[in-house]
């Protein structure tokens, strides 16, 4: 009978830590939060922007610290939720900006970003909580940085 009792126990602690889990991942986070768990610092930018119909495609690195500092400060006025396996439409098309962040140790992490969505290294997808994105500061500081 001890035993059965020690089972159900250890049963709801866990159910009861995936649970906390689950609603931690939910739970809307600041842009620099995904960020934090690298801790790295950028050093350049790599901006891709999005093909149409097969063009050729478009990218330059951006390397001075005051504009990577910039763009992620823009970036930290979002907040973001992390979407589960099942919200995610992986045959949507999107038509997104890619940018690789470079840190001094050649480590990259990359981020493509459209009006809604934010995708971190093709696997973990985030939906802008408050956004839509502010897409008309984006492109105007990826000509200025052209």
């Amino acid at each position: 009978m001890k035993i059965r009792g020690l089972l159900l126990l250890a049963l709801m602690i866990g159910g009861a830590y995936m649970m906390f889990q689950t609603y931690q991942n939910d739970e809307p986070k600041e842009f620099s939060e995904i960020l934090d768990a690298k801790k790295p610092s950028f050093n350049s930018l790599t901006f891709t922007k999005p093909t149409k119909n097969g063009t050729n495609v478009e990218s330059w690195v951006v390397d001075e610290p005051k504009e990577i500092e910039t763009l992620l400060s823009f970036l930290q006025n979002y907040h973001v939720r992390k979407l589960q396996p099942e919200e995610i439409n992986i045959h949507d098309h999107v038509n997104h900006f890619s940018i690789q962040l470079h840190d001094e140790n050649g480590r990259e992490l990359s981020i493509m970003v459209s009006e809604d969505l934010i995708i971190q290294d093709d696997v973990l997808y985030y939906e802008v909580v408050d956004g839509p994105l502010d897409m008309k500061w984006l492109l105007s500081f990826f000509i200025n940085n052209q």
